[in-house]
Formats: structure tokens, sequence, C-alpha cells
């Protein structure tokens, strides 16, 4: 469904998501920026003070632009998507309540274009120049950080066929909410709502689950970084930022996975509901 809108304003979105990833590989720079001023000023190079300077300003420049871009492309793209949908719904004799409910949901793929998707191209911009930060600084440690990626994946499947299935029950529930709503039966309307909070609580749950696992073996990794520090004997006050600076950037792109998950799993589910939708619409 979402497909041909994103070919109609394909252009403004890679200016959006280049300009947004510029601003993101800026601020990944931040912390070498820093572990480089602190070791120059340490050893009497006070100029290597600009790699932190240029580093923040240019981040600064790119993510005011990023922010300003955003609104303006992913506002058109919503206003042409809905009415687009509007529109054909009108056309089908759709009932102009669940029009609105479709209107609403369509809302969840701008949403995912506008927030999820930078949150993926963060993530994966994070995760690789801090893998090849910790490879300069430490490749012991560095290795240590690829051999997570396995029991991660492992949790993160889990989630997804979870959140799924989850997701699915949730929306069933909701796509019988207009007619509770117009039959106005107080108890069919408390179970209705109370059955909706179930489904959100399993749903936060699984995430929660998900989270703690993976920080598990985020303490194990931490672990490793000091004992490695203790072992290499590293006295570089920049160098020990920069390691844990990284590290700490590792861990929190990893950390967006799990609510990453989650939202591809509703979206899955909705889109094939629509189209389902759209598909009997035309049929008729």
């Amino acid at each position: 469904m979402i497909i041909p809108f994103v070919r109609r304003h394909r252009i403004r979105l890679v200016v959006a998501y280049a300009t947004s990833t510029a601003g993101s590989v800026a601020g990944q720079l931040y912390p070498i920026a820093t572990a480089l001023a602190i070791n120059g000023v340490l050893e009497g190079r006070y100029w290597a003070v600009l790699w932190l300077l240029v580093c923040h300003f240019s981040a600064l420049v790119l993510e005011v632009a990023a922010k300003m871009l955003d609104t303006r492309v992913f506002t058109r793209l919503y206003a042409d998507m809905a009415s687009d949908l509007v529109i054909r719904s009108h056309e089908e004799g759709v009932d102009p309540s669940l029009i609105a409910a479709r209107t609403s949901l369509s809302r969840e793929y701008v949403t995912f274009l506008e927030r999820d998707v930078p949150a993926v191209i963060l993530a994966i911009v994070s995760l690789g120049v801090s893998l090849s930060a910790l490879f300069w600084l430490d490749p012991v440690l560095a290795s240590s950080c690829l051999l997570l990626f396995l029991p991660l994946y492992v949790i993160n499947r889990w989630l997804a066929v979870r959140s799924l299935s989850l997701n699915a029950g949730l929306n069933d529930r909701l796509e019988h909410e207009v007619r509770l709503v117009r039959a106005g039966g107080a108890r069919q309307v408390r179970r209705h709502f109370t059955a909706l909070s179930g489904w959100r609580v399993r749903i936060s749950d699984a995430e929660a689950k998900a989270f703690g696992a993976m920080e598990l073996t985020v303490i194990i990794l931490f672990a490793v970084a000091l004992w490695r520090l203790s072992e290499t004997g590293n006295e570089r006050p920049g160098d020990i930022y920069a390691i844990f600076a990284y590290l700490w950037k590792f861990v929190l792109a990893l950390d967006q996975v799990p609510q990453l998950v989650q939202q591809l799993a509703k979206l899955k589910d909705l889109n094939g509901r629509l189209a389902r939708k759209i598909a009997v619409g035309e049929a008729r």
C-alpha cells in the first residue's frame, strides 16, 4: 500500500534520509574527535581541539537541517496518502467510520518511514562506526562485539514471531471497535477495552523480555572490556574514553532492535489487513 507513495516522493525521501544519515555519521565521529583532542592537549598539540570543534559543528548543522526537512517531507507524504485513501474509499462506498479508521491506520506507515527507518539507518551507522573504531582501538574487544550477534539474532527472531502473533490478536480486537462503540453496551465495551489492555501488556512484556535477555550479553561485554583494559595497560586517557564511548554507542544501537522488530511485526499485520480490505472493495 505504501510503495506507490514512496515511489512518488522518492527524491524527497532520499534527500531527507541522506541528510539524516550524514548527521548521524558526524555524531558518531564525536568520541574519536574527543579522544584526539584529549590526547593532543595532554601531549601539547593544542590544534587537535579543532577536530572536536569541526565534528561538533558539522553534526549540529546536519541535525538541524534534517529535523526541518523531515517535517516538510513526511507531512506532504501523509497528506498525499490519506487524501488518496479517502477518495478511493468514498468511491467504493465505504462507511465514513471505516474510512476514518483506515486513515488512522495509514498514519502508521508514515510514522514508520519518519521515525523507524531513520532509527534503522542510525543503528546501522552506529554499529558500523563503533565496530570500525573499536577494531582500530582494540581488535580483541571489537571481535567480542561481533560474537554477540549470534545470541542477539536468536533473541530477536523469537521476538519477531511472538510479536506478529500478538499484534494479530490486538488488531483483531481493534477491527471490532467501531461496531462495539456503536452498540454502546457497557458490558461489551468494558470487556473490549480490558482485552485490548491485555494484548498490549503481552506485546510490551515480549519486548521487555527480549531487551532483558540482550542486556545480559551487554554485561558480559563490559566485563570483557574492563579485563582488556587491565591486560593492555593502555594509559592514554583519550583512547580509554573512546573505547567506552563506542561500546556505549554499540550497545545503544542494539537496544533499538526489539522496538524495531515489534514495529515491523505490527506493520506486517496491518499491511495484510489493509490489502485484504482494499481487495474486497475493488472486487465489489
